[in-house]
């Protein structure tokens, strides 16, 4: 947050997302402490989470048609989101947003791929580990492919009780790795030497 005016726009979204998902952090075990679940959380950070990532890759990507898209798509998220929450995968039942998990994950992979390939058509004159869209773009691709499965399993094993103590160890190390690369990409984005996305 030292550097928040130093960065691009779209990774001051993605900064802003990184402290709402520390704050979704602290109330999600909040609810576990009083409620014994973090089910309503999940469903929140679900939405959330897409309209701040799906907002970083409108400004990182380049073409209208693909903007259009970004655009559409989070209100079709969120619509998505009310209705599975409501009516398929109600968190007053205990029951995680899968769905909309592999939905958004899905869509985060077709984005990073997306993107990957604009980086190939655009190249930049800067090493690419120093860009900060290949950071991003590849926390992005890697926590999209590797929690596939697994948030697909999660109220498997909540309703049978077994392989949690695997998929928590499995879960978090994605979610730190994830958090590491999301850093990297912070460090190294820097309004004043940015082509790519102003």
């Amino acid at each position: 947050m030292v550097r928040f005016k130093r960065l691009t726009i779209p990774f001051k979204i993605l900064a802003l997302s990184v402290i709402a998902n520390l704050l979704m952090e602290v109330l999600s075990e909040i609810f576990i402490a009083k409620y014994h679940s973090n089910a309503l959380v999940m469903h929140i950070e679900c939405a959330i989470g897409y309209v701040f990532y799906a907002s970083i890759y409108f400004y990182l990507l380049k073409s209208r048609i693909l903007k259009k898209l970004t655009i559409i798509s989070i209100a079709l998220v969120l619509i998505l989101s009310v209705l599975n929450a409501l009516l398929f995968q109600q968190p007053s039942q205990v029951v995680f947003p899968t769905h909309m998990y592999l939905i958004n994950n899905i869509l985060y992979v077709i984005f990073s791929l997306v993107l990957f390939k604009q980086m190939l058509q655009y190249p930049l004159d800067v090493n690419i580990i120093k860009q900060s869209i290949f950071w991003f773009n590849t926390a992005m691709i890697f926590f999209s492919t590797t929690m596939f499965l697994n948030m697909e399993l999660t109220n498997y094993y909540a309703q049978h009780k077994w392989g949690y103590d695997v998929i928590y160890y499995f879960w978090n190390g994605n979610f730190y790795l994830f958090n590491i690369l999301i850093c990297i990409s912070l460090l190294n984005d820097n309004r004043e030497r940015s082509v790519h996305h102003k």
